[in-house]
């Protein structure tokens, strides 16, 4: 090892001359450091001797730069550990914030190579200190070193990197006490201000530097430049953790957290708002939602543009390991533009996640603007809202099943699927509460999703177990059925699930499918030939009962509860059923009757040649562990009610 040509050791104060008037000379220097690092890193026995000597070597790439040196932390924030010298410590702190804040931290920590950045007044040259299985740090300059110098700088940077895990195993535990050691007697700053948070997963900003950044920008607030905030949440970003696993799920946070933060530096961003690229914040505030926080903007009125801008760049989707996935966001809006008074930092985080549920409960991809005429407060239809997100987030639906059974003998020949929802408290809402809300706000369409997966998986239990293969019938809203996509995503489900699509009723209603008749249609014959069953649901009530039967692609009819509650005290209710009931025969539809309450009632519908019913007579809607004990004899293969 002593044969290893070590370089001239002139002092760092000292510089020989800018390196980039003579990087193609100093290459050859630049070897010969790199040898020496190989030889001398090794023999290092603290942190402080390590990053003396990477500085050391540096020194000769670009004698004019000071070095700092940011590790991470075992809560994944990253520190300043190592400064050049106490004097520059300051402006290096500074230049750290303003790269976490800019979203070119993350963007190193992404590319794990080099990285320069030019701001109007400042300049910035970092590259992660990362091995392949850890990245423990960063060492920033506030210098550039020329392009025929990036391989070398690069190399010094690994070097160190290997004998840091080797030294003390990334470090991890020890890294704040030498900081305070070092530091304890000069810097009457209070510890937590000199935390330089930076998330692990995706190399941004945190929630911590995200408010810190939004409150000093309503410190600064001009009187005639704006503040604004956008939240952003990956649509059903629980699915694909489920679907594809938590490393699959942690990839796509990495490609959309960079491929946002890209598309926020570009000059366009700042152009349309009107600021300048250090009055821009871009960070990760939750597991799966980012912020950014803008300040200084002379256009603020035109952030909904942004949301457009951000959804554009996310439609080509992320290519995985041999396929691609194309999550979408939703985004919340808000801004001192659209306050109808001055508001505090907090406030408009507020405002922007109000707007971020309402763009979540209307459809999803797509951004809402807050506006301050929303008395979200007391609106329990927002309330329901949330409810219904948390529910999905968090698995809290419920299925019940309510039994059917052939009228003149009672053997039960199917059950209806019915979706039921409680409060934290256990306090159910009525169905009749958060159906419609759901519906009216887009929710029910991954509700849906929600309820053909689990039925599915019940069907499979109940199969294990040997029990009676009776069809379950499932209800299909009208922004379901006008979805042109409905029975390719059915099917796809059940051949996911290994379920054969005639286990599986449709049910309808006139209502949903007048909503978009023609689409409606459509979906319903793509259904039927799918091989799915279809039946009319509350028939008798919609105002064309007579034309659905005779157009729909139907296989039978469910006689609406109001024509059987009174068909022992109303001759006319009698009359009605059984037109029905005969019009069905002659058509070769079968009838189920709904809501069969009493004896009388159930007599006299099989009377009329009804052949199938359901009601709290029959069976109560009830829990699948139940439905299995109280309806299915295995044994025989019968049932009674």
């Amino acid at each position: 090892m002593d044969s290893i040509p070590t370089p001239p050791a002139f002092p760092l104060s000292e510089p020989q001359g800018d390196t980039h008037d003579n990087s193609a000379n100093l290459y050859p220097l630049a070897i010969d450091v790199i040898r020496a690092a190989i030889s001398r890193y090794p023999a290092c026995r603290t942190l402080y001797e390590l990053f003396g000597k990477l500085h050391q070597s540096i020194g000769f790439l670009q004698p004019f730069a000071q070095m700092a040196i940011l590790l991470r932390q075992p809560d994944a924030c990253f520190e300043l550990f190592y400064c050049s010298n106490a004097a520059a410590r300051e402006s290096m702190t500074a230049l750290s914030d303003r790269l976490i804040e800019t979203g070119h931290f993350a963007q190193a920590l992404q590319q794990r190579g080099c990285l320069a950045v030019e701001f109007a007044d400042h300049t910035g040259f970092m590259h992660a200190l990362a091995t392949p299985n850890r990245v423990s740090g960063m060492v920033l300059l506030d210098r550039t070193i020329p392009a025929s110098l990036h391989q070398p700088f690069a190399a010094l940077v690994d070097l160190a990197a290997v004998n840091l895990d080797n030294l003390h195993n990334g470090a991890a535990t020890f890294l704040a006490p030498h900081y305070r050691l070092q530091y304890r007697d000069t810097d009457a700053r209070v510890y937590d201000d000199r935390v330089i948070p930076a998330d692990q997963l995706t190399g941004l900003a945190q929630r911590a530097q995200f408010i810190r950044f939004l409150q000093r920008a309503f410190l600064e607030q001009a009187s005639r430049s704006g503040i604004g905030i956008l939240l952003l949440d990956i649509d059903r970003f629980h699915h694909i953790n489920r679907e594809f696993g938590s490393e699959t799920g942690d990839r796509v946070l990495r490609d959309v957290a960079l491929r946002l933060d890209s598309a926020l530096r570009s000059r366009h961003v700042c152009a349309v708002l009107g600021i300048a690229e250090r009055d821009l914040c871009f960070a990760r505030t939750g597991a799966d939602e980012f912020g950014l926080a803008l300040s200084h903007m002379r256009y603020p009125g035109r952030l909904a543009e942004i949301a457009t801008y951000l959804h554009s760049h996310l439609a080509e989707g992320f290519r995985q390991e041999g396929f691609r996935l194309y999550p979408s966001v939703s985004i919340g809006v808000a801004s001192s533009h659209s306050q109808a008074e001055p508001i505090s930092a907090q406030a408009m985080l507020r405002s922007a996640d109000t707007a971020l549920k309402r763009a979540k409960t209307v459809g999803r991809n797509r951004h809402v603007v807050y506006e301050s005429a929303w008395d979200t407060a007391g609106s329990p239809s927002l309330r329901t809202e949330s409810l219904l997100q948390e529910a999905l987030r968090e698995d809290r639906f419920q299925l019940h099943f309510q039994p059917l059974f052939r009228l003149d003998d009672q053997a039960l020949v199917g059950a209806e699927v019915l979706l039921r929802l409680q409060k934290e408290d256990g306090i159910p809402v009525s169905p009749a509460e958060f159906i419609p809300i759901a519906e009216n706000t887009g929710q029910i369409v991954e509700i849906g999703e929600w309820v053909w997966r689990r039925v599915c998986r019940q069907i499979q239990v109940w199969d294990a177990a040997g029990f009676p293969r009776i069809p379950l019938s499932i209800n299909v809203s009208a922004i379901e059925l006008s979805s042109g996509d409905l029975a390719a995503k059915l099917a796809l489900i059940l051949r996911q699930e290994g379920i054969r699509p005639e286990r599986l009723h449709i049910e309808i209603t006139e209502t949903a499918v007048a909503c978009n008749e023609e689409q409606a249609l459509a979906s319903l014959r793509a259904l039927r030939s799918a091989g799915f069953e279809i039946w009319i649901d509350d028939f008798g009530i919609g105002y064309s009962s007579l034309r659905s039967v005779k157009n729909y692609p139907i296989s039978g009819l469910k006689l609406d509860r109001e024509f059987v509650k009174d068909l022992a005290l109303d001759p006319a209710a009698e009359v009605i059923a059984g037109t029905i009931l005969t019009m069905a025969r002659q058509l070769n539809h079968s009838v189920i009757a709904e809501g069969i309450e009493n004896e009388a009632q159930f007599q006299l519908l099989k009377q009329h040649g009804c052949t199938s019913g359901q009601g709290y007579h029959l069976g109560h809607p009830v829990l699948a562990e139940t439905f299995q004990a109280r309806y299915f004899v295995p044994e025989d293969g019968r049932s009674r009610p």
